[in-house]
Order: C-alpha cells, then sequence, then structure tokens
C-alpha cells in the first residue's frame, strides 16, 4: 500500500490541472499585485492584500482552482476502469484514505503557494506595519489590526497561507465527493462553484 501511496501523491503533483491551476492562479494574484498599486513602498502592504483578494476576480473562481490539482482524477479512473485494478490490489477503504489525503494535499498546496507568493510580494512591494500616511485607518475597526500590533506582518502572512491551504484541502474533496457521486469531469469541476456560489447567495 505504501508504494501507491507515494505513486498517488507523485501523481497529484505532477499533473498538467495541478500545475495549469497553480500557474494561472499565481499569475490572478501577482497581477493583482502589480496593478493595484505603484510599486515604490508608497502604499500599505495591506492596501496591496486588499486589492489581491477582493478586486482580482479570485473570490468568484476560488472554489475551481483546487478540484483542478487531483479532485476529478477519479472521473478517467472510473471511464478507463483503471480504478478496479486499484480495488483488487488495496481494497476500496484503502484507495479511499490514500486519494482522500493526496485530493486535500494538492489542492491545499494549489492555493498555498500563490497566496504566499502574493502575500511576499505585498510585503516586498508596500509598507508593511500598521497603515500609514495615506492608507492610515485602513485596518481600524478590524481583527487584523491587532494581530498586526500583537504578532507583527508574519503572522497575517503564515495565516492567510495556512487559511488558503485548508480552503484547498475543503474544496477539492468537495469536488473528488461530486467525481465519485457522478463521474463526470465536468461535473466534478462545475458542481463545487454553483454549491460555492450558492453559499454566497445565501
Amino acid at each position: 500500500m505504501s508504494g501507491f501511496f507515494w505513486k498517488d501523491m507523485k501523481r497529484s503533483f505532477l499533473n498538467a490541472g495541478f500545475f495549469i491551476g497553480t500557474a494561472a492562479l499565481t499569475a490572478l494574484l501577482a497581477a493583482a499585485v502589480v496593478t493595484g498599486a505603484p510599486l515604490d513602498r508608497t502604499r500599505s502592504s495591506y492596501h496591496i492584500l486588499y486589492n489581491v483578494f477582493g478586486a482580482s476576480g479570485f473570490s468568484p473562481f476560488a472554489a475551481v482552482f483546487p478540484i483542478l490539482a487531483y479532485g476529478s482524477e477519479f472521473c478517467e479512473e472510473y471511464q478507463s476502469g483503471y480504478y478496479r485494478m486499484i480495488f483488487s490490489r488495496i481494497g476500496p477503504a484503502g484507495f479511499g484514505r490514500i486519494r482522500i489525503f493526496n485530493v486535500a494535499l494538492s489542492g491545499g498546496m494549489m492555493l498555498a503557494v500563490p497566496i504566499a507568493a502574493s502575500c511576499v510580494m505585498a510585503y516586498v512591494f508596500g509598507v508593511p506595519g500598521v497603515p500609514r500616511d495615506t492608507d492610515a485607518g485602513l485596518l481600524d475597526g478590524t481583527i487584523l489590526l491587532s494581530y498586526v500590533t500583537t504578532y507583527g506582518d508574519w503572522y497575517i502572512m503564515v495565516g492567510k497561507t495556512i487559511l488558503g491551504f485548508l480552503f484547498g484541502c475543503v474544496w477539492a474533496l468537495v469536488g473528488f465527493m461530486f467525481a465519485v457521486w457522478i463521474p463526470n469531469r465536468y461535473v466534478a469541476l462545475i458542481a463545487p462553484f454553483v454549491l460555492y456560489e450558492s453559499m454566497w447567495i445565501g
């Protein structure tokens, strides 16, 4: 079983969906950093981060990216019959445990890496710390202000990265759930998006 575990983990990262999704999301967030404010350290890092996560187009499609990593791969395995060979070797329960872990891990990393990169860019091209000058008061009334003053900027960066990782894990598993329920790649991609958007509307 350990051999299949490492092979499956390798497949969860070394596939076109993971690379395309990670590259597209990184480009989307990086473009928001570049276009959201001058890159001469005259604006607060948090002004840049607000643009990244609020005005980049990331939020409406955030649930789709993690599924591209590995969540819908079961559809291909089901249609080709490959899953029968796996079941005969390690059983459905063993396959389920391994696949759930690897789907969650790859989906989480697909969001964590671009989010961490955008945070680093915001702190490099912006002014870290409590917003001052033209951005004074930007964090007033938010919990972020107490985090920045108490723990520092690294706390926000690590927190956003961890939350992004967990968000990616959850929605990658939602996509995997739909893939197992209805083994169709389009359903596995579209159904979580519809569910995610309906939760926003609700």
